[in-house]
Parts: C-alpha cells; structure tokens; sequence
C-alpha cells in the first residue's frame, strides 16, 4: 500500500510539473497583442512630421560634426516643453545624434547634449531619421534610431528621466545591417517600438514592449501580417491600446500612392 501511494503521488507531481511546463511554453508562445484587422485611409495632417522651417532655424553647432543634417529633425512636446533631435554628420561620414530642449516652446533653446556616438557607418545624412516621444506627464523622453554601431548595427533605444538632463544606456531593440526606421510611445513605464524589420525578405514592421521603461524589452513580435507589406512605421500607446500605422510602400508601378495602413491591438 505504500509503494501504491508513493507511486500515485510522484504520478501526480509529473503530471502537475507537466502541466507547469506546458503553460509556461504556452505563455512564452502566445502573442503579446490580440490585434485587430489591417484597415487602410488617406494620409492626413497630423501624420509624421516632416522638416520645419521654424523648427530647423538656429540649428546649433555640435563639437565633432561638420554638418547637421536638417531633413532628419523630429520633435516632440508637452505643456511648455519642446524638444528636438537630428542627425549631424562628422568629417568621416558617420553621425552623432543630438537633443536639444526648450523650456518655452522654442522661443529659446537650452545647450545642445549628444546622445548617441558610436555610430561607425558611412552613409552621412543618408539615413532614417530618428523617432522620439515625450511623456510630459512624467518628464520621460524617449528615443529610437539605427546606427552601426562598432559591436553591431541595429536599431536602439535611449531614454532620460529628467526632460533630456541625462540618458541612460543605449538599449538594443534588434540587430540587423539594413538601416531602418523606427518610432516609439510610452504611458508611463510601459514603451512600445515598431520598426521596419532589417532581417525580413519582405517589407514588414516589428514590434517590442516594455513595462520596465524600457530596461528591458520583455516581449516581442510582427506588427503586420505575413502578407501586408509595410515601411516607415509609427506607433501611440494608449494604457494597454496599440496602434501601429505603417506606409504600403511602393505599388507596382512604383507609386507611393498616399494610403496608410494602420491596425489596432490590446497589449495583454
């Protein structure tokens, strides 16, 4: 009788353990997003912002570069917060990304901080500009751009806790040598990044996710289906709400076209 219940109860545990395994590889496997369907509209104001005159003018110099990069400018606002971002090429063809802020909507600009350096590429100002996103409610300012790097190209992420004062240690979103696009958004400690996927045979838009600010990137997956093709993403993050917009990209007869699609998820 005892070797019968002995035997029952190690049954049990195997099957418990069994059970454990199996919802753990479940989870792992599951997708972080119950996405909705791909729809399609017009481009329209408020998509993403190009070049400003205004937001270019008085450009400051940055020590190493020999020249900004002005089509590569991105900003982001708040209250009375203004930031912007950009590019600005060195003697040898690589870049540097610098951060500017102004605490009163751009009537003056504080002194400019370099975010990024260890770009070692070639391509000058020949590249996707970078994405950034400011949390005015909690002064965070989030940034996302391609470099290649010495140990890597790829696409990494940066963020400061204090209005641009200080950033922490560049993140790695993916590796790939293709330069890319990419676009980030944050509510609160939670972050999302969509990119375009520089190790795809297709053009498609990635996705990864974070509730740890960004430290970590704890989950990751396809923000477009197999079949629908898309470049140049951007992404807004509302509490658990995902929206991806992305471009077709070109047609057949190698037209843009001005569609945008665009899909909409739950982050579970």
């Amino acid at each position: 009788m005892r070797c019968e219940s002995t035997c029952a109860q190690a049954r049990s545990a195997r099957v418990a353990l069994s059970c454990l395994v199996a919802l753990f590889i479940s989870a792992c496997l599951a997708e972080p997003i119950d996405w909705g369907d791909v729809s399609y509209r017009r481009s329209q104001l408020g998509d993403p912002d190009t070049r400003s005159s205004v937001l270019s003018a008085n450009l400051p110099f940055v020590t190493g570069a020999v020249a900004p990069c002005r089509r590569s400018i991105r900003t982001a606002s708040g209250d009375s917060d203004l930031f912007r971002v950009w590019w600005t090429a060195r003697s040898d063809s690589s870049v540097a990304l610098a951060m500017q802020h102004s605490p009163d909507r751009g009537a003056s600009w504080e002194t400019p901080f370099v975010v990024e350096t260890r770009d070692r590429g070639r391509r000058a100002c020949d590249r996707p500009a970078p994405g950034i996103f400011y949390d005015a409610a909690r002064g965070y300012l989030h940034l996302v751009y391609f470099i290649e790097a010495k140990d890597g190209a790829g696409v990494f992420f940066a963020h400061s806790m204090d209005k641009g004062g200080m950033f922490h240690s560049p993140v790695p979103v993916v590796y790939g040598n293709a330069p890319v696009a990419a676009s980030v958004a944050a509510n609160g400690d939670s972050v999302v990044v969509v990119f375009e996927d520089p190790n795809a045979m297709t053009p498609r838009i990635g996705i990864v996710l974070s509730h740890s600010t960004g430290h970590i990137f704890e989950a990751r997956a396809s923000a477009t289906p197999d079949d629908v093709p898309g470049v140049e993403p951007w992404v807004a993050l509302d509490h658990r709400n995902v929206t991806v917009w992305w471009k077709p990209g070109e047609t057949a007869s190698g037209k843009s076209g001005d569609r945008i699609g665009y899909r909409v998820g739950v982050w579970r």
